[in-house]
């Protein structure tokens, strides 16, 4: 499916998008200072690469993610998804399927991410997260990958949810119920060559 908008925006396949809009602020300063930073990611460039585990199964796949304004490249496992202004394609690593037009989001369905994992389907989680809480959450500040990050700790039904954000936006550790994404490298800068769909 084709997907419109700005990278950092809604995304029309989610279905409580209008549950949990983007922007709006939830009353707890903690996880605000979070959302404010992942609804308001960078557009590029930048480079970030992630561990992603997923927890049912304790799956761990690398992903990567490539920014560059208009542009995107964001591969997790052996699929990589390529955005420009005049395409938009999935595709795999080693080749052994041919590109396709348009985003296939069941081909990394079974790491419960999505796409946007790196900021607006995070921001996405921290809502739902936030609005289901059992107390106020709880801010703090650390470092991921020698970088300073924002975080919040998030008590639900279940156990505790922790998110932590670049300055620039990108998500740089959730530890929940399903996953636990973690940054391994930033750099402000990206490969062109990144957005070049494969023959």
């Amino acid at each position: 499916m084709l997907l419109a908008g700005c990278f950092t925006g809604e995304r029309p396949y989610f279905s409580d998008a209008d549950q949990y809009p983007t922007g709006v602020p939830t009353g707890d300063a903690a996880v605000d200072a979070v959302l404010t930073k992942l609804e308001a990611a960078t557009a590029g460039p930048a480079t970030a690469a992630y561990s992603i585990l997923t927890k049912y199964g304790n799956v761990t796949n690398p992903a990567l993610v490539v920014l560059s304004p208009g542009k995107r490249s964001v591969t997790v496992g052996n699929t990589r998804y390529i955005q420009t202004e005049t395409t938009a394609v999935t595709c795999t690593e080693d080749k052994s399927v041919p590109c396709v037009d348009g985003f296939d989001p069941q081909r990394i369905s079974d790491t419960s991410v999505t796409v946007d994992f790196y900021a607006a389907d995070t921001a996405k989680r921290l809502r739902r997260d936030a609005d289901a809480k059992l107390g106020p959450a709880i801010a703090s500040t650390s470092t991921v990958a020698e970088l300073p990050v924002t975080c919040v700790d998030v008590t639900v039904p279940g156990g505790v949810a922790s998110y932590c954000v670049l300055d620039s936006g990108l998500v740089a550790k959730v530890d929940d119920g399903d996953v636990l994404i973690t940054l391994t490298l930033f750099g402000e800068i990206a490969d062109e060559n990144a957005f070049v769909v494969p023959s």
